[in-house]
């Protein structure tokens, strides 16, 4: 009885290893397919397109003459949560919190 239950086991062994032999491609192709869209949603995340933002040069030229980068203006300012520049009044108006307040460009 014992070589009897040894064997049932044996061939529910071999059942289950070719069972899982048939599913594997299957499942390699199901990973395959979570590892690109993974990698596609890598690919389209919002840091690419801010690096070639980062990568233009911006001049504000005024129209009474003058040219100006917005690296020079927060040279002027200081450190400010929002800049407007009125290139029309030659000034840039910061705010910082609660705090305001303006600059001449040119």
């Amino acid at each position: 009885m014992a070589t009897t239950k040894k064997t049932a086991e044996t061939k529910a062994e071999k059942v289950t290893a070719k069972a899982a032999a048939k599913k594997a491609p299957a499942v390699k192709k199901v990973l395959a397919e979570k590892k690109a869209q993974v990698e596609k949603k890598a690919a389209r995340k919002p840091a690419a397109k801010k690096a070639a933002v980062k990568a233009a040069e911006i001049i504000i030229q005024s129209p009474m003459g003058g040219n100006i980068t917005p690296d020079e203006i927060l040279a002027r300012i200081g450190k400010a949560e929002k800049v407007y520049v009125r290139v029309d009044e030659n000034k840039a108006y910061w705010v910082n919190g609660e705090d305001t307040g303006s600059v001449d460009l040119w």
